[in-house]
């Protein structure tokens, strides 16, 4: 515990998505450690009462409103809250959305949801802090992936190829950075219960894992300053594995899953559930 908190005592740490879900889960988590907590999100009521929540627990909290599809919208956020809170020392960049992109049923314009937030939105939030922890040379970069990087899935073609998108960038980040003092960790979680996730998929979904302890794992894992973070490590085995079979054979097994459901609420804002995230 005194670990942990000598680690996050003071730590300016911003993170996109934080109105619900994971988000918040690592809102509260950092907070709770002694972090100084930066709220980004597009949803103003509920950013000011987790923020208002927090702030009652004693330390400095702030919040933003920010689309993280806009560079523009999210520079003004990031700059804000510096200016509240003090330089950025650990971005997590945390918002995503799910929406189905069957290729039987191709809706482009969703597919451009999926790209906009799931990976501009992590490099507009990336690029607002690197410049100046570069010249500080101290920090952490953080984003989220998810295990169906490793694969395809029904129906989830453009969130996987997002998910991938976002794992090579931080390869490539990582490497980079490597003789600074910067740490990058990926995170690649399974099926996080959230507000995303609906209920036959909380009945069904095995391995289903809670906000608060995928919270608890994720920062375990800044603090170490790991390059990666996978969980459930069964699931991640599995698809490693599967990744070795005939493509013929690897289609016909995924081809039997069942599509991940999308909900009013992922259609309408960026949100949460394998889709691990929050907005």
């Amino acid at each position: 515990m005194e670990n942990r908190r000598a680690f996050w005592r003071e730590k300016v740490v911003l993170i996109t998505g934080a109105s619900s879900g994971l988000g918040l889960a690592l809102a509260r988590h950092c907070h709770a450690a002694g972090a100084r907590v930066g709220l980004i999100a597009r949803r103003v009521e509920l950013l000011q009462a987790h923020c208002e929540e927090l702030s009652r627990q004693g330390g400095r909290c702030a919040w933003h409103a920010a689309d993280v599809r806009s560079r523009e919208e999210l520079e003004r956020a990031v700059a804000a809250l510096e200016l509240a809170l003090g330089p950025c020392e650990v971005m997590i960049a945390n918002a995503g959305i799910y929406r189905r992109t069957n290729a039987t049923c191709w809706a482009t314009a969703a597919a451009e949801d999926v790209f906009a937030v799931n990976l501009a939105g992590v490099v507009n939030a990336i690029g607002c802090v690197l410049p100046g922890m570069v010249e500080r040379d101290r920090g952490n970069i953080v984003a989220i992936s998810s295990l169906l990087a490793f694969s395809g899935y029904p129906g989830a073609a453009a969130y996987s190829a997002s998910k991938m998108a976002v794992l090579r960038l931080l390869d490539g980040l990582r490497i980079d950075l490597r003789k600074s003092g910067i740490r990058v960790t990926t995170v690649c979680p399974g099926y996080v219960d959230t507000p995303m996730i609906t209920d036959r998929e909380r009945a069904e979904l095995r391995s289903l894992v809670s906000a608060p302890i995928a919270a608890k794992k994720i920062a375990a894992a800044i603090e170490a300053g790991r390059p990666m973070l996978v969980f459930p490590r069964s699931m991640y085995w599995l698809l490693r594995l599967a990744g070795l079979l005939p493509y013929r054979l690897l289609d016909t097994i995924l081809g039997r899953q069942p599509e991940l459901e999308e909900t009013q609420t992922s259609r309408e804002r960026p949100s949460t559930g394998i889709e691990e995230h929050g907005d």
